[in-house]
């Protein structure tokens, strides 16, 4: 991701023909999950996002995206604020994050935590005993899995919650996504985005200022509420913060 301030504004810009990295196109399907879509082949439509399944700290020391001078010693090593965390202080540098909402920010990482979604939600298994597939006349039982998730939504972007099942650990965890309409992305070409296939290796623009920094605010909220290990890792990152 680059990030190019330009007065009062900042420009992320992402890639969107990486339908299986940590930024990818997405189209809603009703009644169902969203899907990425392979925007190489597929033209782009009105109602795709950009799902960015944001972090806050790397290991690459080298990413164009870490802010300098915050250094986090984990168990797993030397990590760096990087992705919300640049948001979080160029938003501060241009003005569009006051003081005070930062302040609040940092009141919230700080307090008292017992534990987030991470440790409270759990995925549910219920059985659907009337179903009739291809596989129940074999023996096999169908069942949803009830998945907790959470939005919070703005004019043109929204910060989402999602638990999983941890890979190579026993339980959840909590994952954030910041989502962003196409709609509202900018074309880094003359072309508009909405129908049109990507170019190789394209990148589209999305701006943050004073009328939309509730996006970086949010995805702030979501870390600090998403688990305990992600709070402990916010109050380390405050407290490395320049200027804090």
């Amino acid at each position: 991701m680059e990030y190019i301030i330009n007065g009062n504004q900042i420009q992320v810009r992402l890639p969107i023909t990486t339908p299986t990295g940590k930024v990818r196109v997405k189209r809603p399907v009703f009644g169902h999950a969203a899907g990425p879509v392979a925007c190489r082949t597929v033209a782009l439509a009105q109602g795709d996002y950009l799902e960015w399944q944001i972090s806050y700290d790397t290991d690459s020391a080298n990413d164009p995206s870490v802010v300098p001078g915050v250094v986090l010693q984990k168990q797993q090593g030397t990590r760096y604020g990087y992705e919300s965390v640049r948001l979080l202080v160029e938003s501060r540098n241009i003005g569009a994050l006051s003081d005070e909402r930062f302040n609040e920010l940092a009141k919230l990482v700080h307090a008292p935590f017992p534990g987030g979604i991470e440790e409270q939600e759990h995925i549910a298994r219920v059985e659907d005993p009337d179903a009739d597939t291809v596989a129940t006349q074999f023996g096999f039982s169908r069942h949803h899995l009830h998945v907790p998730n959470y939005w919070r939504t703005g004019a043109n972007y929204s910060v989402e919650i999602k638990i999983a099942a941890k890979q190579r650990a026993v339980g959840n965890q909590a994952m954030i996504f910041v989502n962003l309409p196409v709609e509202h992305c900018e074309s880094l070409n003359e072309a508009p985005l909405i129908g049109r296939i990507a170019n190789k290796n394209e990148n589209i623009g999305f701006t943050v200022d004073a009328h939309n920094v509730d996006v970086v605010y949010d995805t702030i909220v979501a870390f600090a509420v998403a688990s305990v290990a992600h709070r402990n890792d916010l109050r380390m990152i405050f407290d490395a913060l320049p200027g804090r």
